[in-house]
């Protein structure tokens, strides 16, 4: 965060950022703030799922629009959420290059990526790395306190604890299993739907290292 304000403050935001980090930690939330520090409007920002449209055609699309001039505002922006879902293999991720590499002084493109690894090594080279990790304890504690009074709802110390133990340090995952419990009447029903929700993240993870052949009893 420092480091953006400051490129910010002395005008010299790269036009291509990579937002590096595990899922719920602020990536896709860290861009929409700079949208509007950047004069953005909504109407020239655009937010595309990279696993659910991640195409050559995506691209393209990109590619053809992003020379015309902002509707509102002074700057355009992209924000690619999921990038590393496009096809390494085809020719969607050597086309972003080519666009990463042309593009125009009103336009700001922003990558985000959980497994960055995926990537092209020229598209990491030709973006500003930001990485972003797990919130901690105390900023996740801030997190949900802060949330609840802003709802006026009231929730035990035990309940807000049992929230950050589950959601592992994910601001998001926090935020979910809060709008779930705030509902409930009593703080025993809270603490069953939390640890209901901690028992299906095992079970998922208990799958996945049954599946994995090289696993070892011990895990």
């Amino acid at each position: 965060v420092q480091m953006l304000t400051k490129m910010l403050k002395d005008n010299r935001l790269p036009h291509a950022l990579l937002m590096i980090g595990p899922s719920g930690c602020g990536k896709t939330t860290l861009c929409r703030i700079l949208k509007d520090k950047l004069s953005c409007s909504d109407h020239d920002f655009q937010e595309i799922n990279c696993a659910v449209s991640g195409s050559i055609d995506m691209v393209r699309d990109i590619q053809q629009r992003m020379g015309l001039s902002p509707i509102n505002g002074t700057n355009r922006i992209y924000l690619l959420d999921e990038v590393q879902s496009l096809v390494r293999t085809g020719f969607a991720q050597q086309a972003l290059l080519k666009t990463l590499e042309d593009t125009p002084r009103h336009v700001y493109f922003m990558l985000c990526a959980t497994d960055p690894s995926k990537l092209l090594k020229t598209i990491l080279t030709r973006c500003t790395e930001i990485k972003l990790g797990l919130l901690s304890d105390q900023d996740m504690t801030g997190l949900v306190n802060h949330v609840c009074d802003k709802e006026g709802v009231k929730v035990t110390e035990e309940v807000v604890r049992k929230i950050i133990e589950v959601a592992e340090g994910s601001a998001r995952k926090a935020l979910v299993i809060l709008h779930q419990v705030i509902g409930l009447d009593t703080e025993e029903e809270q603490i069953e739907v939390i640890q209901k929700v901690n028992s299906n993240r095992q079970a998922i993870e208990i799958a996945r290292i049954l599946l994995n052949p090289r696993a070892k009893w011990s895990e």
